[in-house]
């Protein structure tokens, strides 16, 4: 069984409360056999109705370690709360910011596990960094790799949508008959809309991260034609259409958003199909850069190993 740790550390402050000083949990899982050079690291991003601390990720978290050869990560990133089945109310403090909060926090975790094993006297395979997402949590992956070129070499992409669909529209949940509606506070505070949109960040990006991205056919929260759009502009991006021929209750389940995938099935079928190989690397190299919109420039500072962003106005 593999060995599992939690961590609370100091997370990047708030950009939307003037900066103000917040934590963040990190959770990691560590191979049985011990870490190697061939051991990477695998971040699980949830999207909506999931957390870190849900049953399913908990065990997958351990599945993975061992089966895999990784040190498995997540953290509850910025806003998991207002993301879950229940409606609870939101501050600048603290709400589902659908963005740029959210994918801070899970580079950072990835960093901080990985100086973490470097503490210990380990080495890994810095260049085995893959993150897995499902549907909004997908979405925040291709956020990571842009906000933090070349530190994933992998991201396996369950139905992301391009631009998060609830800072225009509001969640509806059907609970027992009884329709809960969440009005997200992020559509009042959120001014810039590019720097969320992917296909306006990818347009002049240098992709050097391998994707794998499976979407269904009657996906309603972003159409396939769409989504092929996207994949298609972008080096190293894979597209496997889900259609009705391809459901065989086994990986796929459904051709709607999220596949009603099993999540290990998927990632089995996607190492015994497709070359997947990482060339070993012994260190994480994460340089400064910036990201312009018509608003604001988007500075990000990895002097200090973990991400510090600066936001300047236009």
């Amino acid at each position: 069984m593999s060995k599992d740790y939690e961590i609370t550390i100091d997370a990047h402050p708030n950009i939307y409360n003037d900066f103000s000083p917040r934590k963040l949990n990190i959770y990691f899982s560590e191979p049985d056999k011990g870490i190697n050079n061939e051991t990477g690291l695998f971040l699980f991003i949830p999207g909506f109705g999931a957390n870190a601390n849900s049953r399913v990720y908990k065990k997958m978290r351990s599945v993975f370690s061992d089966k895999y050869n990784v040190v498995t990560i997540q953290c509850d990133y910025f806003g998991w709360e207002f993301m879950q089945q229940e409606n609870l109310e939101e501050t600048s403090k603290n709400f589902n910011d659908m963005g740029i909060m959210q994918a801070l926090d899970n580079i950072t975790a990835v960093i901080i596990v990985s100086e973490i094993i470097k503490d210990n006297k380990y080495t890994f395979n810095n260049s085995k960094i893959i993150a897995y997402g499902h549907s909004h949590g997908a979405y925040l992956a291709y956020l990571c790799n842009v906000f933090a070129p070349n530190l994933f070499s992998l991201i396996v992409d369950n139905s992301a949508w391009i631009f998060p669909a609830y800072l225009k529209a509001n969640r509806v949940l059907n609970m027992n008959g009884k329709m809960i509606l969440f009005d997200y506070y992020a559509k009042s505070i959120i001014k810039d809309f590019e720097i969320l949109n992917l296909s306006s960040l990818y347009k002049d990006f240098k992709n050097n991260c391998m994707i794998h991205s499976f979407h269904g056919e009657r996906d309603s929260l972003i159409s396939l034609k769409e989504k092929r759009s996207f994949c298609s502009s972008l080096n190293n991006c894979f597209l496997h259409e889900i259609t009705e021929d391809k459901i065989d209750n086994h990986i796929f389940k459904s051709t709607f958003h999220g596949l009603n995938a099993d999540f290990l099935l998927l990632f089995d079928y996607l190492l015994s199909n497709f070359s997947i190989s990482f060339n070993y690397k012994n260190a994480i190299t994460l340089k400064d850069h910036r990201l312009d919109t018509k608003l604001y420039s988007y500075v990000f500072d990895y002097s200090g190993f973990v991400p510090v962003l600066n936001i300047f106005s236009k």
